[in-house]
């Protein structure tokens, strides 16, 4: 089993977690598609270091027109392509993360193709598949599937779209999204559907793999969280602690201003 991510320079401290934490419970490095690494970085990191050149616009924002507070998501459509060029090099299975994931323990499920985490049931939103069904920063590849990878590749070459909303849209052929942790057909691949809490928790509560996404990213909260992570404590109340405190600064900046 190997742990794949993909990482530039703005992510670089979050990496080093995500390396450290590979290195803690797989015994090997993590394997890093470099998007945008500065030389430094590169020599700093436990991690094997793939170049690649990605030949469509993922650091952009897709747009769509809903009455939502977010009615834009950031593209990351370079997965597809990291895969694909994972599965030439490389034939053992694969967990590929977002560079901002951290495990907490070991992962290895088995006994299907290609796995992915679903939003918990109260965040989901059929309706808007750009951020509303998956959570596409842990995607588990038991399998080189090539039909679905050259699919999926094909589909983020798009101007305006999303690599999670592509997955979405090409899994709902056959998948129910309202049930989860169960394995369905998909043109003769095997997908199961976990629950994001254990997978893919943006909570940092009770998961295997927590993932750091939106502010919890920020450098200085990211390392506040780290250190707290390492003593044993609650991420949960901390970040909304850190959260509380942020807010309260830039409103106090914004009145002083006015």
């Amino acid at each position: 089993m190997n742990i794949v991510t993909s990482a530039d320079s703005n992510f670089f401290h979050c990496l080093q977690g995500l390396a450290a934490s590979v290195r803690k419970h797989y015994h090997k490095q993590v394997i890093c598609y470099d998007v945008g690494l500065t030389e430094q970085q590169r020599k700093a990191i436990d991690a094997q270091i793939i170049p690649i050149e990605i030949n469509v616009d993922f650091r952009g924002y897709a747009s769509f027109n809903k009455d939502s507070d977010v009615n834009f998501a950031i593209k990351t459509t370079h997965k597809p392509f990291c895969v694909n060029d994972y599965f030439q090099k490389f034939s053992e299975p694969m967990i590929l993360v977002d560079a901002d994931c951290f495990f907490t323990e070991r992962v290895e499920e088995t006994g299907f193709d290609l796995g992915v985490t679903l939003r918990r049931k109260k965040r989901i939103d059929l309706s808007n598949p750009w951020v509303g069904i998956l959570n596409a920063g842990v995607i588990f590849f038991n399998s080189c599937v090539k039909e679905f990878l050259n699919e999926w590749a094909q589909r983020c070459t798009k101007d305006n779209t999303t690599d999670q909303k592509e997955l979405s849209e090409m899994l709902s052929e056959t998948i129910d999204w309202k049930h989860y942790n169960r394995i369905y057909d998909w043109r003769g691949i095997k997908v199961k559907v976990f629950n994001d809490e254990i997978y893919n928790d943006v909570r940092l509560k009770r998961g295997k793999i927590f993932h750091f996404k939106g502010h919890r990213h920020d450098p200085e909260i990211y390392q506040k969280l780290m250190i707290a992570q390492q003593k044993g404590e609650n991420l949960y109340d901390l970040f909304n602690e850190l959260m509380g405190k942020k807010k309260k600064t830039f409103f106090q900046k914004l009145f002083n201003k006015s």
